[in-house]
């Protein structure tokens, strides 16, 4: 029995080890550089001008960005946004992979990866 209690007690600590090794992984993995989070919002509204015939100015770049939920909590479950003001615009995307989230227009328009998806 001592050595059912041994074996058990490795197994434990081994899975807690295994853990703590994905978890400072996901802490660690790389963001989306900043220069690259604009270049994929500018393509998200210039998706969003073709498709329902709007004119954003998409030329000028960012008027500005920042990284949203910089928590220790939100680096390790990977929920972290970059928003994005183009043109009175905010668009929001994932940290880690660029996907769109959503757009608010100045006069509190939203849309979503749900309403089109074909768009993004």
């Amino acid at each position: 029995m001592r050595a059912g209690k041994k074996i058990g007690v490795l197994i434990i600590l081994l899975l807690i080890m295994v853990t703590l090794v994905i978890g400072l992984y996901q802490i660690q993995k790389p963001l989306l550089p900043e220069d690259q989070a604009l270049s994929k919002a500018i393509m998200y509204l210039d998706a969003v001008n073709r498709n329902m015939d709007l004119t954003y100015n998409t030329k000028n770049g960012a008027e500005s960005s920042w990284l949203n939920e910089d928590t220790f909590w939100n680096q390790l479950t990977r929920d972290r946004t970059w928003t994005i003001n183009i043109d009175g615009v905010a668009v929001d995307l994932d940290a880690y992979t660029g996907e769109f989230i959503d757009m608010v227009f100045p006069m509190d328009g939203v849309i979503t990866r749900g309403e089109h998806p074909d768009w993004f």
